[in-house]
């Protein structure tokens, strides 16, 4: 269970192909970037938005921090999206985030969360287990197999992306030792992207990812029965970007 528990954890966020050199990496100040997310699961589907902005760099020294933003959002009814009370983090990272190189938690110097008009202190654990940095702080995905796609067009609000596509794939072992055996699970992510180096950040116009986990028992035992295969989808698609991003968690220092 613990096995299973560890790999259904890894989740699809902004960050998830940062070191994939497929997807074009630009920190620009200003630039902002909000994505519809789809989640589906264990016959149950989950949805949402957030926003990802880059407030530019804490100074002009060469090694001053960027300042990101990570909001979600809710939608309302004539289409304008707003910020989730009491909800998102402010992170400063350090230059070399640029590199794509280590985990990417390595890269962050400070986290912050904003709530009831004050700014809160987010440790290591805390920054683990937030939504929306899901597991690619510490859970880095590198593709096994990249495979190019045709091109494809991708419409946001008024505009056409032309967008270079591919399909990355992914697998990673767990073992755990059980009395009746050892317990292995092979986890397989499939990601297909589509990506325009015009997009802020990861140039992402649409993502979508397939995570299958599949356990056995070696040797097999009549007496154990290994739990069945685990399937979750997750989507995120762009639905809108600029290069006017303002605080939406309280001004900075």
């Amino acid at each position: 269970m613990l096995v299973c528990a560890s790999s259904a954890a890894r989740a699809l966020d902004i960050f998830t192909l940062w070191r994939q050199p497929e997807a074009p990496l630009r920190l620009e100040a200003g630039a902002w970037a909000d994505y519809r997310t789809q989640v589906m699961a264990g016959g149950r589907r989950e949805t949402g938005i957030s926003r990802i902005a880059c407030l530019g760099r804490e100074s002009d020294a060469a090694d001053a921090p960027w300042i990101l933003e990570l909001v979600p959002l809710v939608e309302r009814a004539d289409g304008t999206r707003e910020p989730i009370a009491g909800e998102g983090v402010r992170l400063r990272v350090d230059p070399g985030i640029a590199a794509r190189q280590g985990a990417l938690l390595d890269h962050v110097v400070e986290a912050r969360h904003w709530r009831d008009g004050e700014w809160m202190p987010y440790d290591r654990e805390d920054l683990r287990g937030d939504p929306l940095l899901a597991s690619s702080l510490e859970h880095d995905f590198l593709a096994s197999e990249v495979k190019p796609e045709p091109p494809t067009t991708r419409v946001v609000g008024d505009r056409e992306f032309l967008c270079d596509q591919f399909a990355l794939t992914a697998a990673d072992t767990q073992t755990a030792d059980l009395p009746a055996g050892r317990m292995i699970q092979v986890t397989t992510r499939e990601v297909s992207a589509a990506v325009n180096a015009d997009i802020p950040f990861l140039g992402l116009a649409y993502v979508a990812e397939r995570v299958r986990s599949e356990s056995r028992l070696d040797p097999p035992s009549p007496r154990f029965r290994a739990p069945p295969a685990q399937v979750r989808v997750e989507v995120m698609e762009l639905v809108g970007y600029g290069t006017d991003a303002q605080p939406l968690l309280g001004a900075p220092d």
